[in-house]
């Protein structure tokens, strides 16, 4: 994904740990929002956290340049932490963000911003350290929690609301193993695609098929 222009200000690419999530926070929050609630949840650690008030088109214009330079940076709990404080502001229809999170972020990009090149997103094919594909850990537990999946390229095809409920299990190492396992897809340059009431023999077929 080439660098995008906002405001007429450019600003970096997601990183590639957002994954899909990254469009339900910034371009179209559709009616699967759950799983990116989930997402966020696991990640900042907030059990309360909810997206129900959120939509992406109501982000004010400063609110929109935060997300995408918070977006930019890879997943991790204070990232997470500053987007629900969008959501959260956004929810309440207030346009304004935190100036402390304002400073700390628009400040970093306003330093980066001089000698922006356009680049391609890459894609990884896998860890370096690890001898283990990247999907392979995502494929292990879905199988695991008879979870239909669909690979076509480099996007996974699945029902995202049942994956948000094994993302929100009460079971703290499902929760845990499966985070890492879509973090790592993520990674790998691997995009979830939903896919409603996707079945086992679907799913088979689907794998065979040419993109």
């Amino acid at each position: 994904m080439e660098h995008e222009s906002i405001n007429c200000r450019y600003h970096p690419p997601f990183h590639w740990g957002w994954g899909g999530f990254a469009e339900e926070l910034f371009y179209h929050t559709s009616r699967y929002y759950f799983a990116t609630e989930v997402f966020l949840r696991n990640i900042a650690g907030d059990k309360t956290f909810s997206m129900a008030g959120y939509k992406a088109e109501y982000l004010s214009s400063l609110q929109r340049e935060l997300m995408a330079v918070v977006l930019s940076h890879e997943p991790a709990q204070h990232t997470a932490d500053t987007v629900i404080s969008i959501i959260v502001a956004v929810e309440s229809r207030i346009p304004d963000v935190d100036q402390g999170l304002a400073d700390l972020y628009l400040g970093k990009q306003e330093k980066s911003r001089a000698g922006v090149k356009l680049r391609k997103r890459h894609y990884f094919q896998g860890d370096e350290a690890s001898d283990v594909p990247p999907l392979d850990p995502f494929l292990s537990m879905a199988e695991r929690l008879q979870l239909p999946v669909a690979v076509r390229g480099h996007h996974v095809e699945i029902s995202l609301h049942l994956l948000a409920g094994h993302l929100d299990s009460p079971n703290s190492t499902i929760r845990t193993n499966l985070q890492t396992a879509v973090l790592q897809l993520h990674n790998a340059g691997y995009v979830l695609r939903n896919h409603p009431h996707l079945t086992h023999l679907e799913a088979n077929s689907m794998m065979d098929d040419p993109l």
